[in-house]
């Protein structure tokens, strides 16, 4: 058992560098964040091979570590100086984002957890959509119980700062 989850780690690292340097390429593909290696992380990968002249197999060698990690770094290193995400609303006093809302903002949140699910382990059925769902409200309830915020299901500035300092907290410990 021990070598599926290394295995797993190890994907799942794999995604996180794809998604994070296809950020940097116009019309890049989001790589799921699962730890499963198919044909999405596996075109993905091929895809890095080959903008960073890598031969393009499909397969994480050493080589293609090496350069995807220095990718991932040069990637990242401007959001180590960031604070936060400062997109929650000021006004109205009290916003909250609830179950039925669709927007950008919820994206975002929903991109939040489903990043932090790697250390959560928990946060399922949630989909970046960007429509406040069910699936996001359960995930935002679990999220405040284990943060001992109050168990409402939205997404208050108080919640929505806790989220992103978790996941602030999570990057720099990828780095």
């Amino acid at each position: 058992m021990p070598q599926q989850t290394n295995r797993e780690q190890a994907v799942t690292n794999l995604q996180r560098y794809l998604r994070e340097v296809s950020y940097d390429s116009l019309g890049a593909n989001t790589v799921p964040i699962d730890g499963i290696f198919d044909t999405v992380t596996r075109d993905a990968l091929i895809s890095f091979q080959q903008s960073a002249g890598l031969e393009p197999t499909g397969v994480a060698d050493k080589a293609t570590w090496d350069a995807l990690f220095a990718a991932y770094r040069r990637s990242t290193e401007p959001i180590r100086t960031r604070r936060g995400l400062f997109l929650f609303p000021d006004t109205p006093v009290n916003y909250e984002l609830s179950r039925g809302e669709a927007w950008l903002l919820v994206n975002i949140v929903q991109l939040l957890l489903l990043e932090l699910r790697v250390s959560y382990d928990i946060f399922e059925g949630v989909t970046e959509s960007g429509v406040y769902d069910e699936a996001t409200e359960q995930a935002i309830k679990d999220f405040q119980r284990i943060n001992l915020l109050p168990e409402t299901g939205r997404v208050d500035a108080a919640t929505y700062d806790r989220i992103v300092r978790e996941y602030t907290n999570l990057a720099q410990k990828g780095q």
